[in-house]
């Protein structure tokens, strides 16, 4: 028998872009903990990613609108929020950024206060929030100051930067109330799993279509990635550590605070960015073999990218976004590691599932949605 003490229950439960791929990881994970939980999902599109069990409920809200968001924390009073709502990689404009992230973080945290439920508030920031999409990201701590504009120019980073800000300092509501909402942050590698239509639906596509081959730069960059599956048991870890500090004074000690704190979660494992688009291409029945790669310069690729983005934007009147882009380019052709130890040390954080497990695992899904499709 475990001499470990009980779990703290997380139930009610409230998730913020509930219907996402990260939220859907994280659900199936409250499920297999604590079965009969209650769980709510806000998100403005609940038809994809659901799961079947009884017990989660579906709100179709907008984060944007304090009315939505309070009608919906009204409905749910949550002990627990999972903060995991992000359009990045939705259909919403980059002018809807600030309203999404920053005006509906403050919406969220205006009514976790008013409905005086909610014990523990878990957001999903992101590295971008420290680095400039430009320049190497090595080895990083939480520690590192967060960019500003003009050292800053990607307009999400700055809204995820700026709703970050606000968790943190809500925690314990400004620091004066040991039985206010307690905060903390965590800011992922690059994310994949099953369900995930962005980084990895994008890759599947791409290897599928025999384009793996085709690298930008020399392949030669480090990146940190984290399987959804680790991420969703980092949210849990983080959550219960919350609820446990709950009531206390918070820590005098700073190498152990959970609340108030941010984390870095990736697999603990750096891939070259290219290898694991390869890996990704393997696993679909699509290998490609060293002698076959075809590196193209970054400079050209940079070049390719503008091309692309004004073509795109003249054709369609400034209303698609091309699949090719230099911010894209730049992306795949950084440095982008993120030091764990803080993770590890204060939550007891440690990937279960592997890459290449992780990677069998997603792209089996996508290969059985495929054929569904057909």
């Amino acid at each position: 028998m475990s001499n470990l003490p009980p779990k703290s229950k997380l139930s009610p439960v409230l998730l913020t872009g509930g219907n996402g791929f990260v939220a859907y990881h994280i659900i199936a994970k409250i499920l297999s903990e604590e079965p009969d939980c209650s769980i709510h999902s806000l998100d403005v599109n609940i038809d994809r990613n659901r799961h079947p069990n009884t017990n989660v409920h579906y709100h179709r809200a907008d984060l944007a609108s304090a009315v939505d968001v309070e009608r919906v924390i009204q409905i749910a009073r949550p002990l627990t929020i999972f903060h995991t709502a992000s359009p990045e990689f939705s259909n919403a404009p980059v002018s809807a950024y600030y309203h999404i992230i920053v005006d509906g973080t403050h919406h969220l945290l205006d009514a976790a206060v008013k409905v005086g439920t909610v014990r523990a508030l878990i957001n999903t920031s992101t590295p971008g929030v420290i680095n400039d999409n430009h320049s190497d990201l090595i080895d990083a701590t939480e520690e590192m100051p967060i960019l500003r504009y003009p050292q800053q120019k990607r307009i999400y980073c700055l809204a995820k930067a700026a709703a970050e800000e606000a968790i943190q300092a809500a925690n314990r509501n400004g620091g004066h109330n040991d039985r206010g909402v307690l905060t903390c942050s965590i800011r992922p590698g690059l994310v994949f799993g099953e369900h995930d239509a962005g980084t990895l639906g994008k890759m599947f596509t791409v290897a599928q279509q025999g384009r793996s081959k085709f690298q930008m730069g020399n392949g030669q960059n480090p990146y940190d990635f984290v399987y959804a599956g680790n991420l969703a048991d980092a949210h849990l870890l983080a959550a219960h550590a919350l609820l446990e500090c709950w009531g206390k004074p918070r820590s005098a000690d700073s190498n152990a605070r959970v609340d108030g704190e941010i984390f870095n979660i990736t697999n603990d494992d750096p891939w070259f960015f290219w290898d694991f688009q390869r890996a990704v291409a393997a696993e679909t029945g699509n290998p490609v073999l060293p002698e076959h790669i075809i590196a193209i310069p970054k400079w050209l690729g940079l070049t390719m990218g503008f091309v692309s983005e004004w073509v795109v934007w003249a054709i369609s009147g400034g209303t698609r976004t091309p699949n090719m882009t230099r911010e894209g380019i730049r992306f795949s052709t950084l440095i982008r590691t993120l030091n764990i130890d803080k993770a590890k040390r204060v939550l007891g954080y440690r990937p279960k599932v592997n890459m290449q497990e992780g990677i069998q695992t997603s792209v089996r899904w996508f290969m059985k949605q495929a054929k569904k499709d057909i």
